[in-house]
């Protein structure tokens, strides 16, 4: 007879969300397996821009990032697709660094843990057992059980196509597609730049080694018009807003090709999903324009580690645990998820971004509220 083996909690998903709360929990004496379908290190599509909120956290996971020669970013550079630019102080800033080397710096204080890590490892199926009150996780050829299972596996996955999970969307007609570059160009490395053109923008900023992230998102259909080609829609489109085409005419590429993502929606999702404790951008996808997505991942995975310790601590059952995870997030991501999604559902139209522009820039007070609302205070 096989023999399967048990954890407290299993975490799918081994981005900044999943493998901070693996982190957490391990400190916390649980039994944790990981599954993470790539293999360490890697690039994925990131802003790579870490807001000031989220350090004393990253401290706690046992990363001295502060210690290390990252960018300081103190500065929001905005641009409309005309160019009509506003330059602003940022009341938290942030540091950048590309996820290649700040998830394998998560993933080896994981490893330090004794969190067990099943890398190029994609997860088949999820099923909880009411009666039992615990999953089991089948993948490649075998099966593990576990008490908690939290999903962190980013915005797409065949977990939710499985699960036939619903996802609220402003505009069914929407998808957006997004690419990443790591360029050298000269560029002020106390900024974080967000550039506009007809149907999506494009953010910058510094990370190490004198790098640049560039990364953009657009409608699927301006693509569509391009003959689906990429270098084709960026020089027809994005250079059309001057700083872009600056930068796109100097920058030296760093990456055989650029990384894409397709199929991209911004809308709500439920945060618990068949007893799945949903962290990160699997729980809900904030609009990239706020250059926040991780410091949310880093603090759903914060508040669903205290919340489930109360539950191996027999404090509370396991609908309290999601009920209370559920209001929890609620409380605390919704507003903030809601105004960048506006903001994201009017950048990118010409017109209408570039007066709203002229505006911002006769009362530049709107865009310090605007980011102080989609930034957290420190946690």
């Amino acid at each position: 007879m096989m023999v399967i083996e048990k954890y407290d909690c299993a975490i799918i998903g081994g981005g900044v969300a999943g493998l901070s709360a693996a982190i957490l929990l391990a400190k916390q004496n649980r039994k944790v397996i990981l599954f993470e379908k790539e293999i360490y290190p890697f690039n994925k599509v990131c802003g790579e821009y870490i807001s000031n909120e989220s350090l004393n956290f990253i401290a706690e996971l046992g990363i001295e990032i502060k210690k290390q020669d990252l960018p300081q970013i103190t500065t929001l550079l905005l641009s409309s697709p005309l160019g009509i630019a506003i330059k602003r102080p940022l009341s938290i800033g942030g540091i950048g660094i590309s996820r290649y080397s700040f998830d394998y710096q998560l993933y080896q204080q994981a490893l330090k843990h004794g969190v067990e890590i099943k890398t190029s490892t994609k997860v088949q199926q999820i099923h909880f057992d009411e009666l039992a009150n615990h999953f089991t996780i089948d993948f490649d050829t075998q099966s593990i059980k576990a008490k908690i299972v939290c999903g962190a596996y980013g915005k797409n996955s065949n977990i939710d196509v499985k699960m036939n999970r619903k996802i609220r969307v402003y505009n069914k007609n929407e998808n957006f597609i997004g690419v990443k570059y790591h360029v050298k160009v000269n560029f002020d490395t106390q900024h974080v730049e967000l550039h506009n053109f007809t149907g999506g923008y494009c953010g910058m900023s510094a990370i190490e080694d004198d790098r640049v992230n560039l990364s953009y998102i657009i409608k699927t259909k301006q693509l569509e018009k391009c003959n689906n080609n990429l270098h084709q829609m960026e020089e027809q489109i994005l250079c059309k807003n001057p700083f872009l085409k600056t930068y796109f005419s100097n920058a030296e590429f760093l990456f055989d090709k650029p990384l894409v993502i397709s199929h991209l929606h911004f809308g709500i999702k439920n945060c618990i999903n068949e007893h799945l404790l949903m962290l990160g951008d699997a729980a809900g996808n904030i609009a990239p324009l706020s250059g926040n997505g991780m410091s949310i991942a880093f603090r759903s995975s914060k508040m669903a580690t205290k919340i489930i310790d109360l539950f191996f601590e027999n404090k509370i059952n396991r609908q309290q645990m999601e009920q209370l995870y559920a209001s929890e997030y609620q409380k605390i991501f919704n507003q903030r998820m809601l105004l960048a999604r506006l903001i994201h559902k009017s950048f990118g139209l010409p017109y209408l971004t570039d007066i709203s522009f002229i505006g911002m820039k006769a009362l530049p007070i709107m865009v310090d509220w605007i980011g102080n609302k989609i930034h957290g205070d420190k946690f």
